[in-house]
Formats: structure tokens, sequence, C-alpha cells
């Protein structure tokens, strides 16, 4: 099974640091490859165990694609790869900053798009934002309940 994160970057942040942590985990099963893909080069927050290239090579992967915002999800539904798409909805976009809520609406109520959220108030959150429940919550880039839910879905 591949599966990789779609972020903007692997610096220093909660997101980063928890997700790096989580898919250091992962690679001890040979079953799975875990990677990701980035906007922007930076310094990874801590040492990688695992491959990420730019995003721009989506297009060339198959697997399960985990993006954390709007931004990285709108990024993967443009590929033309063969993947499952699984927006980890780390921060809740339209609460940052303002979005065009058609726009917001055409990328979480997509069918190729299943949503997990980060906390159950964030589910709500989610829930009641675009009428669509997330297929789940993982707290912090949990290894365990992330595939559980990819497994699931």
């Amino acid at each position: 099974m591949n599966i990789a994160a779609v972020v903007k970057d692997l610096s220093a942040s909660q997101n980063a640091f928890y997700m790096i942590k989580e898919f250091n985990k992962l690679i001890s099963n040979t079953d799975i490859s875990v990677g990701a893909f980035i906007q922007r080069p930076a310094i990874p927050t801590t040492q990688t165990l695992f491959g990420y290239k730019m995003s721009s090579f989506i297009n060339s992967y198959s697997g399960v694609l985990i993006p954390t915002s709007l931004e990285m999800t709108r990024i993967c539904l443009k590929a033309s790869s063969n993947t499952n798409i699984f927006l980890y909805l780390w921060d809740l976009d339209w609460l940052e900053s303002p979005v065009h809520f058609s726009s917001a609406m055409d990328i979480l109520r997509n069918d190729k798009v299943k949503i997990i959220a980060r906390s159950h108030s964030h589910a709500e959150c989610i829930e009641n934002f675009c009428n669509k429940k997330p297929v789940g919550v993982v707290s912090n880039w949990d290894a365990r309940q992330l595939l559980e839910l990819i497994n699931a879905n």
C-alpha cells in the first residue's frame, strides 16, 4: 500500500511534526510505502525516514493521498493519477482565512474526497459547514487510527 501526505511544507509546525513522527513509525511495516508531497521546500521539523518530493510529481503517483487543506486537495483532484483522496483537515481553512464558498463546497462535497477530522469538535464543524460527515477522526496523525480508516474506506 502506498500512502503519501500532501502538505505545504515540512517546516516547524504541529502538523508536520506529528505527520513525520507517525510516518516514521509506519516505515517499519514493509507492506506500506509512505512518503510526502510538498508545495514548497523547507528544512523538515525533525528527521524524516521516508522520501518526499514536490507536489508537481503527484501525476505519477498511485495510492492513497492525504492532503491537509483545501488548497492541497484541489491539487490532488486536478492530478491525473490513480489515487484515493483522504482530506485530513488539520485546520479548518474557512475559520483561518476567507474562502470562496462554492470552491470549498466543490472540494468538500466531491465524491472522490473522504474527509478525516482531527477531533470530534472539528468533525462537527466540518459537517455543519459542508453537510458532509467525515469518515472518521484521527488524533495527531495517529498511524493506527489512520490505517484503520484507510482500510475501512
